[in-house]
C-alpha cells in the first residue's frame, strides 16, 4: 500500500511544483511578489491556468 500512495503523491508534488515555479516567475514578471503566487500555483495547480489568468488582469506594478 505504501509504494501506491508514493508512486501517486510524487507525481502531484512535481506537478504542484512546476505550476507554481511558472506562476511565481509570470507574476515576476508582472512587478508581484514571487512567494506568493507560488503558493497560489501550487495550491490551485488542478486550475492551472486560472492564476495565469488572474495575473494577466491585474495591472503591472
Amino acid at each position: 500500500m505504501l509504494p501506491l500512495i508514493v508512486f501517486i503523491t510524487i507525481p502531484v508534488l512535481v506537478v504542484a511544483f512546476l505550476s507554481g515555479r511558472f506562476t511565481a516567475n509570470y507574476a515576476a514578471e508582472r512587478g508581484r511578489s514571487k512567494r506568493v503566487w507560488f503558493l497560489w500555483g501550487a495550491a490551485l495547480f488542478p486550475l492551472f491556468p486560472l492564476p495565469w489568468m488572474v495575473l494577466g488582469l491585474l495591472p503591472n506594478k
